[in-house]
């Protein structure tokens, strides 16, 4: 297996893949995991390597973003340059990674959730047209997996989330700026298809958010896969011995999301 670190910002090393691509000459699909942490720190120790192994498994060929979180001044839009920049270098580089550019997914944990999200929903602004210019559209993924995601203003929500991503309380936050941050309020056709899971149990990131998101997506005809599970807490990963790092996140009903999403994503067309 090829692990190297790719760095992907001259000036801030901290913006970086890991890649785990098989040597075996064929060409796979890909999938980018996206760690969570608040925003303000990036839990790959848990969130990152032991998935991107569970999915090297199955097949495919990962890779672990790390991006700017926990100094003054990582607020919005550096994160969704951080993870736009990652999807297109493993797009443009589709041959030297053995992978088709027209297949590569996503999976992120928690804030990494959101902000899988974003790119998923918020590559149409002016942001990320700014930073990518007519290879915007790259940035998106084939489709989306989001694992116990922060999602929404709206809703009971993680505000710690919200508060390291703008840089200020989300009291101060304008009801324009609520709308523009909820992932609910950037659905439409452009999207891609979304896999959200969450457990009921979770305490950290109310599932609420997840299952508004269903529904809103419900609402607008638009192609999604929602499972609750009813056990576990926040930041269960995998679900498994493989990503635990207390007996709790063990839990066997949960870890089946792996296989789910394995499943779900062989359905979807290219993009």
């Amino acid at each position: 297996m090829r692990c190297e670190r790719i760095y992907l910002n001259e000036s801030d090393v901290r913006v970086y893949i890991d890649t785990y691509v098989c040597d075996i000459p064929k060409r796979r699909d890909a999938i980018l995991v996206i760690p969570g942490g608040a925003y303000r720190e990036v839990c790959a120790s848990r969130e990152g390597e032991p998935v991107a192994l569970a999915f090297v498994a199955l097949g495919y060929n990962a890779f672990v973003l790390n991006y700017r979180v926990g100094r003054e001044g990582d607020v919005f839009p550096k994160q969704l340059i951080d993870a736009g920049s990652a999807m297109l270098y493993i797009r443009e580089h589709a041959e030297e990674f053995n992978i088709n550019a027209n297949r590569v997914f996503a999976v992120g944990f928690s804030a990494g959730g959101h902000l899988l999200a974003s790119i998923s929903t918020m590559y149409r602004f002016d942001e990320a047209r700014e930073a990518f210019g007519d290879k915007a559209d790259r940035i998106r993924p084939t489709g989306a997996i989001l694992a116990y995601p922060v999602t929404s203003l709206l809703e009971k929500t993680h505000e710690n989330s919200f508060k390291n991503l703008l840089g200020r309380p989300s009291g101060e936050y304008t009801d324009e700026e609520r709308e523009r941050y909820s992932v609910e309020c950037n659905l439409g056709a452009h999207i891609p298809p979304l896999f959200i899971w969450h457990t009921a149990e979770d305490k950290a990131v109310p599932p609420e958010g997840s299952m508004r998101l269903g529904y809103e997506l419900a609402k607008r005809g638009l192609p999604y896969k929602l499972a609750m599970y009813p056990y576990g807490p926040h930041g269960i990963s995998l679900g498994t011995a493989q990503s635990a790092t207390a007996p709790e996140h063990i839990q066997p009903l949960a870890s089946g999301w792996v296989a789910e999403a394995d499943g779900w994503m062989k359905t979807l067309p290219d993009y």
